[in-house]
């Protein structure tokens, strides 16, 4: 890891390092090892947002279960 040591604890913290991370990238001719560090950053990071959205995503489903069984219990 490169641009911060520390696994972002949220989305919102994971996405702004990818962000940077694609926009340090995208800026221009960087040395091959960082070039390579920011991508494998971008990587890891991009896998983190989708956990992230995809337990999300479960806990939605789950609080939609339970709001149709409490309708249907009245």
């Amino acid at each position: 890891m490169s641009n911060d040591d520390v696994t972002p604890t949220t989305f919102e913290a994971a996405f702004e390092q990818l962000r940077k991370s694609i926009e340090e990238l995208e800026a221009g001719p960087l040395p091959l090892e960082t070039a390579i560090a920011r991508y494998e950053d971008g990587m890891r990071l991009a896998q983190l947002c989708n956990e992230m959205l995809d337990k999300a995503e479960l806990r939605v489903k789950h609080v939609l279960r339970e709001s149709d069984g409490e309708a249907g219990a009245h």
